[in-house]
């Protein structure tokens, strides 16, 4: 029986925000078949502003957890590995240019999920300043995708997204069991280097 305290840490708005990301990814799905996609739109654009609001809650609130970090986690990838699909259902000649750096970020993803296991002993991700870029940027351009070509854009965000996983597979296989909210492979080797 999980005590009052822990209970207490996994229900908080923060947690309700990560979690909001899981449970509206399967409408996206539904909504982006629609012939007016308006309420797609909607409803994407606010579940990726629920990435932003429950980090600035949870530390605002001091509400940081490790259940906390890992449903964030689960929503960003929920909401931004389906992004591969709405770009290919919406704009696929936008993405197709850019399909075989998805497959070698596919590839990093899973070393990482690999690595993090190995040295860590679960599947973590770290939320750098790559990954954090990565997901404004993409948004930006998913969203932009709508009114301009954004072929360049995605492989840019595709390609930050494989630095993201690269450094982050390096701190897993150089650390170990690191903190997901470190922000950079250079603060920790600052970090071990004092």
């Amino acid at each position: 029986m999980i005590s009052p305290v822990a209970q207490q840490s996994r229900i908080s708005v923060p947690n309700a925000l990560s979690a909001s990301r899981i449970i509206g990814v399967p409408f996206l799905f539904i909504l982006v078949g629609l012939e007016d996609v308006g309420y797609f739109v909607f409803l994407y654009t606010l579940l990726a502003f629920t990435d932003w609001l429950d980090g600035f809650l949870a530390r605002r609130w001091n509400q940081v957890s490790e259940f906390g970090s890992m449903l964030d986690s689960i929503g960003d990838i929920a909401l931004y590995i389906s992004t591969v699909y709405f770009f290919i259902a919406l704009f696929p000649e936008n993405i197709l240019p850019s399909l075989p750096y998805v497959g070698i970020f596919g590839v990093l993803f899973v070393g990482n999920i690999l690595v993090s296991r190995i040295k860590t002993g679960r599947i973590l991700f770290i939320h750098s300043h790559l990954s954090r870029f990565g997901a404004v940027f993409l948004v930006g351009v998913f969203l932009s995708s709508f009114y301009i070509d954004t072929t360049f854009l995605i492989t840019l965000v595709v390609l930050n997204y494989c630095l993201a996983m690269i450094e982050a597979i390096l701190m897993f296989a150089i650390y170990g069991d690191v903190d997901p909210d470190t922000r950079s492979i250079f603060r920790l080797m600052k970090k071990n280097a004092d």
